[in-house]
């Protein structure tokens, strides 16, 4: 006779949200409801799930915060269009917490992603992303600069972080995948407020990466681009 496991759940325990969250998440895909149409009113969903309407609006706030619908007065519960930026967002917001380990597998994985696709992102550059490119590089010296001259504050370091997310992010606008584009929206996001502050030995070397990518992708020259992608993140891993 099997042994009963002490470790698993009952699921009559799961909280009836939860199961109402799933069946209306079902009910979508079985439906092939598309962005713009409705869910049926609250009274019709009630009566047919058997369920009161306080519980009803948990699962449906749990699917406005997932960002499958959004609730509208006056109009009823509007399916969402799929949003991949939103889905990671979200996603990597309720990992990190303040775990560092984390933080540092979702730049492994954004690392991985852009190295990945740096061939595509410099065969898709236009001369204006150079110019847009070396108008944040020369943002990210001048913070630094300023940095030099006073004690550590936050508004430098989000300052300079907002000008070094833009780079990549200029970087791989052409690709026409919006999943790479997202998740390396999403990780820079958390990373800037998981570091607050930054030294100045930091930005000096930050500063110099991205100048030395600049010039390789002005240079037209893939190998020397190349190598200053892999210079820029082991060096960013040796400081983490």
């Amino acid at each position: 006779m099997m042994n009963k496991p002490s470790d698993m759940k009952n699921l009559k325990s799961r909280k009836l949200y939860l199961q109402v969250y799933d069946e209306l998440r079902n009910y979508i895909v079985q439906n092939q409801l598309q962005p713009g149409d409705k869910l049926p009113t609250e009274m019709e969903m009630c009566e047919v799930l058997g369920v009161s309407r306080n519980v009803l609006r948990e699962a449906i706030k749990s699917l406005e915060i997932s960002g499958i619908v959004s609730s509208k007065p006056g109009v009823g519960i509007i399916i969402q269009e799929f949003s991949p930026s939103f889905l990671f967002h979200s996603l990597l917001y309720n990992l990190y917490g303040d775990s560092t380990e984390l933080l540092n597998q979702t730049l492994a994985v954004r690392r991985t992603l852009e190295l990945g696709f740096m061939r595509q992102a410099f065969d898709t550059l236009t001369s204006d992303d150079l110019l847009l490119l070396d108008e944040q590089t020369r943002l990210m010296r001048e913070i630094y600069e300023m940095q030099k001259l006073k004690t550590a504050q936050l508004s430098f370091g989000l300052k300079f972080y907002e000008a070094d997310a833009t780079f990549h992010k200029i970087l791989y606008s052409h690709t026409e995948n919006n999943v790479l584009t997202s998740i390396i929206d999403a990780v820079w996001a958390c990373d800037k407020y998981h570091k607050q502050r930054i030294h100045s030995t930091y930005m000096e070397q930050t500063v110099v990466k991205h100048e030395k990518i600049l010039a390789a992708l002005i240079d037209k020259d893939f190998e020397v681009f190349s190598q200053a992608m892999y210079y820029h993140f082991n060096e960013n891993y040796k400081n983490l």
